[in-house]
């Protein structure tokens, strides 16, 4: 059933994250926070706002987007936060005005020193309703993308996740850690998709741990959405860790578990649990984890490696676990701000100063932050994904490159109820390319140029989509706060239906 309710709740949400973000600066020493207001204006031209073969709708967009980004690096209040809202309006077309919100949080807060601490993250972006619907690349790439063309499949998704952690000590024997978590997901106009998640764990661990160490884990959780029913689960393990020398970690667990994730949120089975880590880090700049764990619903395990050169950066991961609520979000899909957040570990070690010095570094080289598109769909329930990625950048004198290759396959787990795209597919397949490629023409000017495409199959009739989309820009500054961008874009979609887009536009941002 979809809610009648014009607005979500997301603005609500975005003000209040903000509301807290400055209250946070008053206790921040002076120069340890930075705030940093904006306002941009975009104009863009397209040829086909409808997104159809035969109805096609050329028109005007404008955008204006008030914004703002908060830094913290020092205090006990530590996090970044940045927030715009987009309102868009067309000429020489029908289409209605619109607002959209865009907001990326994290913040971490020591409330009682070494003891207890709050955690917290929001999100506000769009997301696909269903992976075969009608698809289209955002309209300003290097802003965040806003989806202004005419996508009925596109639905604004926001998220709240804060976890509180209480530490302490046992006889100078032990560290004990009991934390929550809590953490709710909205979408704007529909049911689907929308999740409450709930939990408490307890970790008991080896006080100084040195070559030989020991935890002992006690986790419960409890998912819950609008339109299925809820899924709980619990788990308690032992596990021990093995160094053999700094470079290596070996860590074996076993225990005791219960879900009811194969049965809709019916009758809880219980299994035994058990699984074995390696870890390797010869260098800052190299590691590589592999891990396996053995469930009743299906083992898990994963292969992550990462290195890191002088001016470039690699990643590889295949990863096979259960989501629960919206299925393939992360569509194991890493972004451009990832890779270059990466790349300048070395440079700026602070994650606070290195958030700004990324995302200044992509809009000087017109570089969309979340390159390629989220391949996520809205779904409930929880759902198995098999995530496979390869994604590299490398970073010249004056020539960036940046790719990224990814596959993921979502399934339903058992008989539960899952609904939207896995409703009628069991098995949904997600391939990604990405190739972006920009130049440094003077010191406050670049080109810029990105191809991608999506590939989306699932295991019944008709159930395909294909999205291909190349951009180029200019992008420079007049002055330092003032950035322009310049650029053309060419779309094609094969899907439910089919269409070709052309569109232009023009990006005017000023910092205050």
């Amino acid at each position: 059933m979809t809610r009648l309710r014009s607005e979500p709740r997301h603005l609500i949400l975005a003000l209040a994250v903000i509301a807290l973000s400055a209250r946070a600066q008053q206790s921040a020493p002076t120069g340890g926070t930075t705030i940093q207001p904006r306002i941009g204006l975009s104009q863009a031209w397209t040829d086909n706002l409808n997104l159809d073969a035969r109805d096609k709708d050329a028109a005007l967009i404008t955008t204006v987007s008030p914004g703002i980004s908060i830094l913290s690096n020092s205090g006990a209040v530590r996090g970044m936060l940045d927030y715009s809202l987009n309102g868009i309006t067309y000429v020489k077309t029908s289409q209605r005005s619109q607002f959209q919100n865009a907001l990326s949080a994290t913040a971490q807060a020591e409330i009682v020193p070494r003891t207890f601490f709050v955690d917290a993250q929001a999100s506000i972006g769009q997301e696909n309703a269903s992976a075969f619907g009608l698809q289209a690349p955002p309209t300003m790439d290097s802003q965040g993308g806003i989806a202004s063309l005419a996508n009925a499949n596109r639905r604004e998704t926001g998220s709240l996740s804060v976890s509180p952690s209480l530490r302490g000590q046992i006889g100078g024997i032990a560290v004990v850690e009991l934390r929550g978590s809590a953490s709710v997901t909205e979408v704007r106009g529909s049911d689907l998709g929308d999740g409450r998640n709930g939990g408490v764990s307890l970790r008991v661990s080896q006080l100084t741990p040195g070559r030989l160490s020991w935890y002992v884990l006690a986790n419960s959780q409890r998912a819950s959405y609008s339109s299925t029913p809820s899924n709980r689960s619990t788990s308690i393990t032992a596990g021990g860790n093995y160094r053999p020398d700094p470079d290596w970690v070996f860590s074996a667990n076993a225990g005791h578990e219960s879900n009811d994730y194969l049965n809709g949120g019916g009758e809880t089975q219980n299994g035994m649990t058990g699984g074995i880590t390696a870890d390797w880090s010869p260098s800052p700049r190299t590691h590589l984890n592999s891990s396996w764990q053995k469930h009743r619903y299906g083992d898990s395990r994963g292969l992550n490696f990462e290195h890191r050169m002088a001016r470039s950066v690699w990643r590889l991961s295949d990863n096979n676990s259960v989501t629960l609520g919206n299925a393939g979000s992360n569509g194991g899909v890493r972004t451009n701000y990832e890779l270059y957040y990466l790349l300048y570990a070395s440079q700026e070690p602070d994650p606070v100063k290195r958030d700004a010095l990324v995302r200044n570094f992509l809009q000087s080289a017109g570089l969309s932050p979340d390159a390629p598109a989220s391949t996520g769909f809205l779904s409930s329930g929880p759902s198995r994904m098999h995530n496979q990625m390869l994604s590299f950048a490398l970073q010249g004198v004056r020539t960036n490159i940046t790719a990224l290759l990814s596959r993921t396959i979502t399934s339903r787990l058992g008989d539960n109820l899952n609904q939207g795209d896995l409703a009628s597919n069991s098995r949904i397949e997600q391939r990604s390319y990405s190739l972006s490629a920009s130049y440094r023409v003077t010191a406050v000017s670049s080109l810029a140029l990105t191809a991608s495409r999506q590939e989306t199959s699932g295991d019944s009739n008709g159930a395909h989509s294909q999205l291909t989309s190349l951009t180029s820009s200019w992008n420079g500054r007049l002055n330092p706060r003032l950035s322009v961008q310049l650029g053309a874009r060419h779309s094609r979609f094969e899907g439910v239906t089919a269409y070709s887009e052309n569109a232009a536009y023009a990006n005017l941002t000023q910092q205050f």
